[in-house]
């Protein structure tokens, strides 16, 4: 084989998985439908719900980072634990500890979207250690 068809050969093999992923709908735009927040006094959850019912935010699929009304950055490193298909949610989880600016404790942020939905909708909940957002997120 020639340098030139090693090369092209060497591409394909780079670009086709990433032109795989592209076309299954890489990522998510998430409207967040409820919020609740076990233990909490009902007038604070209410003010909570006021702040996010109704609002949306982006997931990267590939890297699990979240834009918008609800964050995950990369500054906490998420990690995809499962990317979704038609058998499987989508699942991404990061930590933040305290030196990562978390304040006087440690965070625990859990995003799952049941990505094996039927239709546009994908139902998710996103944990934020004892707090739950609740919603349905679109491929975009």
């Amino acid at each position: 084989m020639s340098r030139c068809s090693l090369s092209v050969m060497g591409l394909l093999v780079t670009v086709l998985p990433v032109l795989s992923f592209a076309q299954s709908g890489a990522d998510y735009r998430c409207r967040i439908e409820h919020v609740t927040m076990p233990g909490v006094p009902k007038s604070s959850v209410e003010f909570w719900q006021k702040a996010y019912e109704g609002k949306e935010f982006t997931v990267d699929r590939q890297t699990g980072i979240m834009a918008g009304s609800l964050k995950i950055s990369s500054t906490t490193k998420p990690v995809v634990i499962d990317a979704g298909s038609d058998q499987n949610s989508f699942k991404a989880v990061t930590t933040m500890r305290r030196d990562q600016g978390a304040g006087a404790g440690s965070n625990v942020y859990v995003l799952v979207i049941r990505e094996f939905a039927k239709g546009p909708g994908k139902p998710f909940l996103f944990v934020d250690n004892e707090d739950t957002f609740i919603g349905t997120c679109e491929h975009f």
